[in-house]
């Protein structure tokens, strides 16, 4: 009988860190276009989200994921997409996770997989990345908090150019308090997204493709 950790410890897992805005969907959608699956450990929490009846926005997804963690533990999202994780190691050379957030998520993965991960930081500016959740209107980070504490909704409308303001996306703040920067400080690969996204893109396709050759 094939031992069922081997393919585990065959394949390597990738995790995508950043920060909202950072540039991690972009480097997925990559990802998929060379063929390398990629699970999303946030759609854990927007499925339970809708599971409870809620609208997907910025306050009630990040209400539900506060609500997981306090309950099950910080390492609950990681668990509940482990099957997903799992599926695809079994069947893959190299696996992408797109959106841990936390030590003691790196460190479930760790004990269900046999092996540490690597991890990539995608690095933007705070300035960057809020200009691009406004542009990108997803209804769970387009809630700013200014300095002062106001809480404001901020829409663009087509052809108009993004404000600079003082504000911090709600997720920046939420997934700050979760550690997320700590998987960024201790990340294997770091790939700048201030700039030219094709420069992005070239990165991130040559390092993909340079992992996920076969030993």
């Amino acid at each position: 009988m094939r031992d069922k950790l081997a393919p585990h410890v065959m394949s390597k897992a990738l995790v995508l860190a950043g920060l909202p805005g950072s540039g991690k969907s972009v480097a997925s959608d990559i990802a998929k276009a060379i063929g390398i699956p990629v699970v999303t450990m946030g759609d854990v929490i927007r499925a339970e989200t809708r599971t409870r009846g809620l609208e997907a926005t910025s306050k009630n997804i990040g209400m539900v994921a506060e609500d997981l963690r306090a309950k099950f533990g910080e390492d609950i999202v990681l668990r509940k997409s482990w099957p997903s994780i799992s599926e695809a190691l079994e069947n893959h050379p190299l696996i992408i996770i797109d959106g841990m957030r936390s030590l003691a998520e790196e460190e479930a993965l760790i004990e269900l997989m046999g092996k540490p991960p690597m991890i990539l930081a995608v690095i933007a500016s705070e300035e960057v990345r809020n200009i691009r959740l406004i542009e990108r209107k997803r209804s769970d980070d387009i809630v700013f908090t200014k300095s002062t504490g106001e809480k404001i909704f901020i829409e663009i409308k087509h052809g108009e150019k993004s404000p600079q303001h003082d504000a911090i996306s709600e997720r920046d703040t939420r997934e700050r308090a979760w550690g997320v920067e700590t998987l960024l400080n201790r990340a294997d690969f770091r790939i700048e997204n201030e700039d030219s996204i094709d420069s992005f893109r070239t990165t991130v396709k040559a390092l993909l493709e340079g992992l996920n050759c076969i030993d």
